[in-house]
């Protein structure tokens, strides 16, 4: 038998940072299959961070913390958010703080993409969003994340749009801790907050306590 190397075949990759590195660009980096592990400590950044990372159904990409090691995620500062995911597909975030920024996670673009067992907390505005206007979020999931001590609009969660201008559809929000989204400064706080033109989604054992608003207001 012979046995040729296809040139130009990507090969998944597992890749190691500490907070000496650029995670952004290592983030943006990634191709299906490959690995991210975040070793612990800060990660603190003063400018716009935003990823695109796209994966497959077959290959899909994993961004985790290092086994028994906690990475932070900060933004000292409200003049963006924390983090922009501006296209995520078969991909998941597992085991991150993310602390401070405007929104803790802006999620502008998703297609089977999870957040599990991360923390979202001190934001100057609501913790996670997936709202941009004309967006179509498809099988996102949401499971196990600590989220709190919102400000702002204060939503632990901003799912959809008003008026039906985006859908979060076929996705699944379970196992979440929500509260304290009712400072001083908080003009809403919502614990979850699901808008209308959104469908097939399942809502399901989450905890959550001390909001303003209530803890799960879905519209229409």
């Amino acid at each position: 038998f012979l046995l040729l190397a296809l040139p130009g075949v990507a090969r998944a990759v597992t890749v190691e940072a500490t907070p000496a590195d650029d995670i952004e660009a290592m983030m943006n980096a990634l191709n299906p299959g490959d690995e991210l592990i975040l070793h612990g400590g800060t990660y603190s950044r003063t400018d716009l961070f935003q990823v695109t990372i796209v994966g497959t159904a077959a290959m899909p990409i994993l961004v985790r913390a290092a086994d028994g090691e906690r990475p932070i995620i900060t933004r000292p500062d409200a003049g963006q958010n924390n983090f922009n995911i501006q296209n995520g597909e078969h991909v998941t975030f597992r085991g991150i703080e993310f602390l401070g920024g405007s929104a803790g996670i802006r999620i502008m673009s998703a297609r089977f993409l999870t957040l599990e067992n991360c923390e979202i907390h001190e934001t100057e505005d609501v913790a996670l969003r997936m709202n941009d206007g004309g967006a179509r979020y498809e099988a996102v999931r949401i499971l196990g994340n600590h989220i709190h001590d919102t400000g702002g609009t204060g939503e632990g969660m901003y799912l959809g749009c008003n008026s039906n201008g985006c859908q979060v559809f076929d996705s699944l929000i379970e196992g979440n801790y929500i509260h304290h989204t009712n400072g001083p400064t908080v003009e809403q706080g919502d614990g979850i907050e699901l808008k209308e033109g959104s469908y097939n989604n399942i809502i399901r054992d989450n905890v959550i306590h001390d909001t303003t608003y209530p803890c799960i207001l879905t519209y229409s």
